[in-house]
């Protein structure tokens, strides 16, 4: 099952880069999906509603895999929620203070879209972490189960930057371009029509690491023996933070702080913290089995 969904992935990547072939250019679309009088459903919102179900759906199948209660993964939901739109919303906040200082009615117009990814991210290990306190689990597996839902519902959320026209990039020619409406371009790009879809270059980056972060779960199942939990949550983590880099030189829309992208910042403490936790797990894990060969060396 695990290998169907890997192989289901990697095919849908391929069918994507019709789209690099040139074969489709993204257009401009209405934001709002549909309305009721002045009641407004917007795509931003569904796609993160839409995210969310899948993300239990997929969280629970690699409980299930994993040998865990899957029904846990019911229960961490509503922890889940409420930490990660609250951080993604505070980061985003920080992060852009200058314009919210002077818009304070704003900070909570959620529907205006502003949720900050790395801030889902650490309110997801925040509730995580009180999650499985409470419930006396063990984090990094757990951690390690909800990794690729996480970095799926990403994939999916990042289609409301398109319907809300934002986290575009530099004007392009190329033939994937696409075209922005002269109200949501910046001021100095006001005559450029066609931009990079920075969005969907993340779009497909999510979606091969979706893809290998299930491949791996793939590779723990056969061999639980040989790696400590916890490293496909920093495999996530770190690799998420590179290519979020890589794709963020080209936006045009991010925030700075002392002349340095915020994201910049943000993704060098990601990647290296990624890379001391697994230092750490590896340790643990040796020295775990060092033990277990001396006792049975012993007996």
């Amino acid at each position: 099952m695990l290998s169907f969904f890997s192989v289901f992935i990697i095919k849908q990547f391929f069918n994507l880069l019709k789209i690099i072939a040139g074969r489709i250019q993204l257009s401009a679309v209405n934001p709002i999906a549909f309305s009721f009088g002045n009641f407004e459903i917007r795509w931003y919102g569904i796609l993160i509603a839409a995210a969310l179900l899948i993300g239990i759906f997929v969280s629970y199948f690699l409980a299930k895999y994993r040998g865990q209660k899957p029904e846990e993964v019911v229960n961490f939901a509503p922890f889940a929620v409420i930490f990660g739109v609250l951080g993604a919303r505070i980061l985003h906040v920080i992060v852009n203070w200058s314009y919210y200082s002077a818009n304070l009615s704003y900070i909570f117009a959620f529907r205006r879209g502003g949720l900050a990814i790395q801030g889902v991210m650490l309110g997801g290990v925040i509730a995580l972490l009180v999650f499985c306190k409470i419930r006396k689990l063990d984090f990094w597996l757990w951690a390690d189960i909800i990794s690729p839902a996480l970095i799926l519902g990403q994939a999916i959320g990042r289609w409301g930057n398109y319907f809300n026209q934002e986290a575009f990039g530099l004007p392009t020619s190329l033939p994937w371009k696409i075209f922005i409406e002269a109200p949501y371009r910046p001021a100095a790009y006001s005559n450029s029509e066609f931009f990079h879809p920075t969005f969907f270059y993340e779009f497909l980056a999510n979606l091969i690491l979706f893809g290998l972060l299930l491949l791996i779960h793939r590779f723990y199942k056969k061999r639980p023996d040989k790696f400590p939990n916890g490293l496909i949550f920093v495999t996530y983590l770190g690799v998420y933070a590179i290519y979020r880099t890589v794709i963020e030189y080209y936006r045009l829309d991010s925030s700075e702080f002392l002349g340095i992208k915020v994201v910049y910042i943000l993704d060098a403490i990601a990647l290296i913290a990624a890379l001391i936790i697994a230092n750490n797990l590896v340790k643990k894990f040796r020295l775990k089995k060092m033990r277990q060969e001396m006792e049975k060396s012993e007996e």
